[in-house]
């Protein structure tokens, strides 16, 4: 059994939210600017190859950054994993997922309840 101090395990965990929250905050950026890049080349009536490689580019960077969302996911697995063998297995860190909104998908009209 591994013995890991309780502030440790904290450490780790505020670490592991915060990894998660800006991996997620970076994968939300990367797909609003591709889709930027299409609004404005369809704004400014720009023949269809002009932003191509800027938007390959993004999508690319997108494409990675979802990638290191996983490794992020499987990260936190084996931390909780080196978790349940030690002295800590039955301390409660909170899960990456369990945080708050950011408040932008209340306003969106396709999650708003009918009335």
């Amino acid at each position: 059994m591994q013995t890991i101090e309780k502030t440790a395990g904290q450490v780790i965990a505020g670490d592991t939210r915060a990894s998660v929250e800006a991996v997620d905050q970076a994968v939300a950026s990367l797909a609003t600017l591709c889709a930027s890049i299409i609004e404005v080349s369809t704004a400014s009536n720009m023949p269809v190859g002009t932003a191509q490689a800027a938007l390959a580019n993004a999508g690319a960077s997108l494409n990675s950054m979802i990638a290191s969302r996983a490794d992020i996911a499987a990260a936190t697995r084996e931390l909780t994993a080196i978790q349940r063998k030690s002295n800590l297995e039955k301390m409660d860190f909170g899960c990456p997922g369990d945080r708050r909104t950011s408040g932008s998908l209340t306003d969106h009209p396709v999650l708003q309840s009918s009335e």
